[in-house]
């Protein structure tokens, strides 16, 4: 008997959930049943939990927050690949699809490489007011005229998938969240297989809650439709070409949770260089790297990195970044802005160690505060800058290697550096052993769950090299909690820096025009005005280590 897994997602399902599961096993017993939620606050997720309890064939994921109804169902797919299953049979969880049909469902997918259960397939039923009847079917026609989708309905998520199908499509390749990822999907399957099977069903209304699509989501899916469009007569050539050579996941922990699920949100891009000048602080390096994965369970994103962390402080050893002096104003502007932010969350006075001080500027201005202060530099160069030129105390090295005596602290600051560190959750935990209790731990880092990365996608300029981590508010919650650290701040992370930097930066990123501008900038007094500047998508937070509870 093939092993088939039903899988279902979701959020506030309290109300129908039992009931639904009960009826799978009716009409599929001896099965396995996956359910992802995402945190629902009606207590679906305690109730799956007991549910599981009891019965080994059912398997609950627990995600920290909605991540999206497309990674639910990614999710899932890979969950079924790795899982050994035969066929993957996804539906929803309101009862809108109704069990009695999946043994149809099962059958069909013996024969066929894809299965619909279909509203709008003759003899098909649905229980939609008119309104909504006409956006489902203006929605479903307008994708088979613009995708060359061939099956009457491509919006529902009533399918069944043979694992094999599963393992030949590109996932990766997969965009869209929310309800337009249906659209994508089998967009990416009739690029694979034309072996589809589609068989009428009665799309009852919801029987408790109420309905999660709302008029954004409609409106995301039009656009996604249109994208869609345009990446079928233009991106397709390159897209097939991917799939006659595709790209597998690696098997690689999430830092944060461990699952080893993930999505491919970015695609490699490489450069000729291979040395220290892509790990300094004023890198040009902007969209070179290597595949942006993001954890399906989580949300943390990473990049799929080809150096282990002794090579990557080798790299950082060796960094010298003349850029970063020329500017060294505007660095002692960005850090007594910030700083002056901070104050407020400070003790008046203490030790203050600053890991990743480079140049030594963080620590002169600490010091402006009042503070005693360590620095604890990787580069050669920065740390002799730091000791010789600003007159500051530096450990050159890194947290793990530094001596026990120096410590505890009462303060420890971390600027632009998490998303450097080869291990963040690791070095979270020594930042809490290092500091006295109740200290304070400040820190900036990217925030990939902001409107501008959501807005410039690959265009956004902190995808590159040396960034190995791209936190969400969540995620980061999440590491800071299993470091024994409480988030009690958090805001946006403001940098001041110069005009000719500014213009410098946008040449690096391919802005039309900038290096003719750079030129003429040179002869005025323009390139020393400073200009301060946030999108939001750098953050500042302030953490208190958690009191140990004997």
């Amino acid at each position: 008997m093939p092993r088939i897994l039903v899988f279902t997602a979701t959020y506030n399902e309290v109300d129908n959930i039992e009931q639904l599961v009960r009826e799978i096993f009716q009409y599929l017993p001896d099965q396995e049943i996956l359910v992802i939620d995402d945190s629902s606050p009606d207590g679906t997720g305690d109730l799956l939990d007991t549910l599981s309890a009891h019965n080994p064939n059912i398997h609950v994921i627990h995600r920290p927050s909605k991540l999206g109804l497309g990674t639910a169902h990614l999710l899932a797919m890979k969950y079924a690949i790795h899982g050994g299953f035969d066929f993957l049979i996804t539906m929803d969880a309101d009862f809108s699809h109704h069990p009695k049909y999946l043994p149809t469902m099962a059958k069909l997918l013996e024969e066929n490489d894809f299965v619909i259960g279909s509203r709008y397939a003759p003899g098909g039923r649905c229980d939609y007011g008119l309104l909504r009847i006409f956006v489902s079917r203006t929605a479903n026609t307008l994708a088979r005229f613009f995708l060359g989708i061939p099956t009457h309905e491509a919006t529902t998520s009533y399918r069944g998938f043979p694992i094999t199908l599963l393992k030949k499509m590109d996932l990766n390749s997969i965009r869209s969240n929310g309800y337009s990822f249906f659209m994508e999907s089998i967009f990416v399957v009739t690029q694979t297989t034309r072996n589809l099977a589609e068989f009428p069903i009665h799309f009852e209304d919801r029987r408790a809650g109420t309905s999660k699509i709302s008029k954004q989501e409609v409106l995301k899916a039009m656009y996604n439709l249109i994208w869609m469009f345009c990446r079928r007569f233009f991106v397709l050539p390159r897209f097939l070409k991917r799939l006659e050579e595709p790209t597998s996941d690696p098997v690689i922990p999430c830092e944060n949770c461990r699952s080893i699920h993930h999505m491919e949100m970015m695609a490699e891009k490489t450069s000729d260089k291979n040395d220290a000048s892509v790990y300094q602080c004023t890198s040009t390096g902007h969209r070179t790297h290597g595949r942006i994965l993001k954890c399906l369970h989580c949300g943390l994103a990473f990049n799929e990195t080809r150096h282990n962390a002794d090579q990557i402080i080798e790299f950082y050893a060796d960094v010298e970044d003349q850029t970063y002096l020329k500017n060294i104003d505007s660095r002692f502007l960005t850090f007594r802005h910030n700083f002056s932010k901070l104050k407020s969350f400070l003790p008046p006075t203490g030790k203050l160690l600053d890991i990743g001080s480079y140049c030594g500027v963080s620590l002169k201005v600490a010091g402006e505060h009042g503070y005693n202060t360590l620095g604890l530099e990787p580069s050669k160069w920065a740390a002799r800058y730091s000791g010789e030129v600003m007159q500051e105390k530096v450990f050159r090295g890194i947290l793990k290697d530094l001596p026990e005596e120096t410590g505890p602290f009462d303060i420890v600051t971390m600027w632009d550096v998490l998303e450097h560190v080869p291990h963040p959750l690791e070095e979270l935990k020594r930042i809490h052993s290092r500091l006295k209790p109740g200290g304070i731990f400040a820190f900036s880092t990217l925030n990939i769950d902001n409107w501008y990365p959501k807005i410039m996608r690959k265009r956004w300029p902190w995808y590159m090299d040396m960034h190995l981590y791209y936190f969400t508010r969540e995620s980061m919650r999440q590491l800071l909690d299993q470091a024994g650290l409480d988030l009690i701040h958090q805001q946006s992370y403001t940098h001041i820096i110069t005009f000719e930097y500014f213009l410098l930066k946008l040449d690096a990123l391919g802005v039309p025009g900038a290096r003719f501008l750079r030129a003429v900038v040179k002869k005025t007094p323009l390139p020393n005005i400073m200009i301060p500047f946030s999108f939001g998508d750098i953050q500042l937070f302030v953490c208190k280590k958690r009191e140990d509870v004997s």
